[in-house]
């Protein structure tokens, strides 16, 4: 039998997508501007439910917290230690994104929670992928509830965590032979072997540290994510990742770019207001609520500078002056309006793929550029934010790589 096309393998999402995409690039314009404001309306909104399970003592909570970028000590955050491992499954909101919930699950190893009252108890059918948890070995308890996430059709995870603890113990134990990549590789190595002995078959692993994510494998993790997600799943859990790598910075950006066109479509041609100085309509509002999304995700809003000052232990105006795009809360629409004439007053080309988008108007190329510029801003600052945050502790290898290809611009 013939193996499918990609077209075929594309989600309900991406085929709407391609063919309203299509249909403008065609110059071919039926009423589509309720399926465009629907079609990105799905994408904005769109939420993730995701389990944590382990055994007592994996991290879990950990796990949670410094996903949503939070401290035990911060308003919802998780509990963490041994104390809580009678409790049922306990949602956790993104402070962020309250449509992203990350669910911790009783651990695995608790006697209040038999095997099958525990598979029945924590409804595997309503996460949209489960990590599956262990800070030392992988054990049969970890493989058996991997295989009932498999039998419910969902997707699973496997996580090591506490890697950097493990690797601070072997290099005391042998200070001299120690060689950091080397560690690293062996606790791979017996991760994949002991998940193979429990009859798991190309068991999909990440190493972690739950303290430190920017370490190890957690970029990688986001990444793998991102390609095996359906796309408004995907795009809602990059948007949510926390902003710990460059790697991570340029997929948001990468995403946000992708879509700009929808959005400049929509803002150009659904509840226009007519800007006269510049002789073109647009929804302001849409692109005010746009603009502050952006900055959302990348850390551009005061509450997520306050968390890296605190975190980096130093002043909060070192980061805010670091900061030359608009933090979320100073986006309105008298903002997007200046915005708007910046952008009309430069001759900037659109890419050839969206030529044909033209034929809306001049507002639609005046809304895509003024959106493009404003994303490579603020990706910018947020590189340089994460700059800023990696000087206040010794980078790892791959840290200090990224760190050196980041500059002030």
């Amino acid at each position: 039998m013939a193996g499918k096309s990609k077209e075929d393998k594309d989600t309900p999402m991406e085929k709407r997508l391609k063919y309203l995409k299509g249909s403008f690039e065609k110059a071919s314009f039926p009423e589509l501007s309720d399926s465009l404001e629907e079609v990105l309306y799905s994408l904005e909104s769109a939420g993730l439910v995701v389990g944590i399970a382990g055994e007592s003592g994996a991290g879990k909570s950990t796990f949670i917290n410094s996903f949503r970028e939070l401290r035990e000590e911060d308003e919802g955050a998780a509990p963490t230690g041994r104390a809580d491992t009678s409790r049922g499954p306990t949602p956790y909101p993104h402070p962020k994104y309250d449509n992203v919930i990350l669910w911790d699950l009783p651990s695995i190893d608790s006697p209040e929670f038999q095997r099958k009252d525990y598979l029945e108890q924590i409804s595997a059918s309503r996460y949209d992928f489960v990590v599956v948890m262990a800070c030392q070995h992988f054990t049969s308890l970890h493989a058996r509830l991997a295989l009932h996430i498999k039998n419910a059709s969902k997707a699973f995870y496997f996580v090591r965590s506490k890697v950097d603890a493990d690797l601070e113990a072997r290099r005391s134990s042998n200070p001299l032979g120690f060689i950091d990549a080397v560690a690293l590789q062996r606790i791979r190595e017996e991760c994949m072997k002991d998940l193979k002995a429990e009859g798991v078959k190309f068991p999909k692993l990440f190493l972690i540290s739950n303290s430190q994510l920017s370490k190890y494998d957690f970029s990688r993790f986001v990444e793998t994510l991102e390609k095996n997600l359906q796309l408004e799943k995907s795009h809602c859990f990059l948007m949510a990742a926390p902003n710990v790598s460059h790697r991570i910075l340029e997929r948001k950006k990468s995403a946000m770019v992708e879509h700009l066109w929808l959005a400049s479509v929509v803002a150009a041609s659904c509840q226009t207001v007519p800007i006269p100085e510049i002789s073109i309509a647009c929804n302001l509002d849409h692109l005010a609520q746009t603009l502050r999304g952006y900055c959302t995700s990348l850390g551009l809003e005061d509450s997520s500078l306050r968390r890296a000052a605190r975190q980096a232990e130093q002043p909060l105006e070192l980061f805010r002056a670091l900061v030359r795009s608009p933090l979320a809360a100073a986006v309105t629409p008298a903002l997007v309006v200046e915005l708007l004439e910046e952008a009309a007053g430069k001759a900037a080309k659109l890419p050839k793929q969206l030529v044909p988008m033209t034929s809306l108007g001049p507002s639609f190329s005046v809304v895509y550029n003024m959106l493009r510029v404003f994303v490579d801003s603020a990706a910018a600052d947020a590189h340089k934010i994460l700059v800023r945050a990696f000087m206040s502790h010794k980078p790892t290898s791959e840290q200090a790589a990224e760190a050196s290809q980041v500059t002030d611009s």
